[in-house]
C-alpha cells in the first residue's frame, strides 16, 4: 500500500523526503516556498526502458536543493497532489508554473 508524501496543513506543507536509510521529515511554511512546478519528463523502468511521465518540484529558501516527486514514484496519490498544491500556491501567492498542459 502506497503512503501520502505530502501533507498541507493550513499555511505549511509537510514533505516526506525518502532516504536510502531513514526518510527526512520537513515542514515549510508558505512564506519560504519560493515555487512550486509541475513539468514532464521522462522516467526509466527497470533503469533501462524510457517512460514519459510528469515530476513536482517544490523550490524553498529553506533548503538548498528543490524537492521533486515524479508520478512513477507516488501514481497512486499523484494527481491528488497536483490539485492540492496549485490550490495552496494560488491560496498563498507562492509562484506556481504548471508546464504538463
Amino acid at each position: 500500500m502506497a503512503n501520502r508524501r505530502i501533507y498541507l496543513d493550513k499555511s505549511e506543507l509537510t514533505l516526506l523526503i525518502p532516504g536510502k536509510k531513514k526518510v527526512e521529515d520537513v515542514h515549510l511554511a508558505s512564506s519560504v516556498i519560493t515555487r512550486i512546478q509541475f513539468d514532464k519528463c521522462t522516467e526509466r523502468i527497470f533503469l533501462v526502458i524510457p517512460k514519459q511521465s510528469e515530476k513536482i518540484t517544490i523550490v524553498s529558501s529553506k533548503r538548498a536543493q528543490p524537492v521533486v516527486y515524479t508520478k512513477g514514484q507516488n501514481k497512486a496519490f499523484f494527481d491528488q497532489y497536483k490539485e492540492e498544491l496549485a490550490k495552496f500556491a494560488k491560496e498563498y501567492n507562492v509562484t506556481f508554473t504548471d508546464n504538463t498542459k
